[in-house]
């Protein structure tokens, strides 16, 4: 059996290093659990690392060793990862502007697109949005 491809935004990666019970935390570890079980391919665009990383760093609550080691772990997932281009970053800033969120929203878009698979999240900004790809929010997602 063939194994599904999902482009996750960093609203579910967050979610990974987030307290047991914050919202849909449950629902993205399951996820990453898929992925580590080899019954997943998760693809993300270079950006992902940069927006996880940023958001752990200010995660007053972690000491930094815990923030090192997060980082180490986040790069030990061996995510396929996305690379940007001129072109990738001119149709994320064309779905930027049609969708009016940010390209930095876009081009998990556009990799979704790119890949042919859903783009799974939990941001909800993003789940009513026309992306030119399928949308699933994280608490959907099986």
């Amino acid at each position: 059996m063939a194994r599904q491809t999902l482009v996750v935004d960093a609203s579910v990666g967050i979610k990974w290093f987030s307290a047991v019970g914050e919202a849909h935390e449950s629902e993205a570890r399951a996820l990453l659990l898929e992925y580590a079980r080899g019954r997943l391919n998760l693809v993300v665009p270079e950006l992902f690392f940069h927006e996880i990383s940023n958001a752990l760093v200010h995660k007053k609550s972690l000491s930094i060793e815990q923030l090192l080691a997060a980082m180490t772990t986040l790069c030990a997932l061996n995510m396929v990862t996305f690379p940007v281009n001129a072109e990738r970053l001119r149709t994320a800033a064309q779905l930027a502007r049609k969708a009016d969120i940010t390209e930095y929203e876009a081009c998990y878009a556009v990799a979704a697109i790119e890949n042919g698979c859903p783009l799974i999240t939990a941001n909800p900004r993003h789940q009513s949005k026309a992306f030119g790809c399928e949308v699933i929010p994280i608490e959907q997602w099986r």
